[in-house]
């Protein structure tokens, strides 16, 4: 009878563990302590106590960023890096810097797909543009349905909207055009106050 109990309190412990446990699980780490997953020769996550880094000798396994919640790495509470697309698909975007992108793009197919953007606000209010490439601090910016376009360097196109097919290298090239298409700028404050106009080439 007594190793009956035993074996009643047991299962019924294991199983208040596996489906009862709805509070918050908390310990503290002694001085030097390190809190491991492993199997028998490798371990796969590991959070030392000593300088607070976490390692992971594995692969980090993302979903597809299809909404704020989903595939999205974050700096304190703005999105850092994520892959966000208008149809939920992978879309084949990229974005990486403080709130680089948005989680409101529009559209179907190739809107809003085949974009990069590496910077802080680059291609921040983009809605259905596709093709883009943005490189630096609010680099096409206020790009929405342009598309084709390449800016590399602090505020290269900065306020382009709907305007297509440029190419910005430098800092502020072609900063203020808005809907010009088929302009190349090609160094500092190259272009930069044209707004409208198409078919411009400066260099220097």
């Amino acid at each position: 009878m007594k190793i009956t109990i035993v074996v009643i309190l047991h299962v019924t412990l294991f199983s208040s563990l596996l489906y009862s446990q709805t509070g918050s699980i908390n310990n503290t780490l002694g001085t030097g302590g390190i809190f491991t997953i492993k199997d028998a020769s490798t371990t796969f996550f590991s959070l030392s106590q000593s300088n607070g880094y976490l390692d992971i000798t594995k692969s980090l396994n993302l979903p597809l960023t299809t909404d704020s919640s989903l595939g999205v790495i974050f700096k304190g509470t703005n999105r850092f890096i994520h892959n966000y697309t208008a149809s939920g698909t992978q879309g084949f975007n990229t974005f990486v810097g403080v709130n680089a992108g948005n989680f409101t793009m529009a559209g179907t197919n190739i809107d809003a797909s085949y974009n990069t953007s590496v910077g802080v606000n680059s291609l921040n209010l983009l809605t259905s543009g596709y093709s883009n490439s943005a490189l630096g601090y609010f680099a096409l910016y206020s790009n929405t349905t342009g598309y084709a376009n390449s800016a590399l360097g602090y505020n290269a196109l900065y306020s382009n909207t709907i305007g297509t097919t440029n190419s910005a290298l430098g800092y502020t090239a072609l900063g203020m055009n808005t809907t010009g298409n088929n302009s190349s700028a090609f160094g500092y404050c190259a272009l930069n106050s044209t707004t409208t106009a198409s078919y411009n080439s400066a260099f220097g």
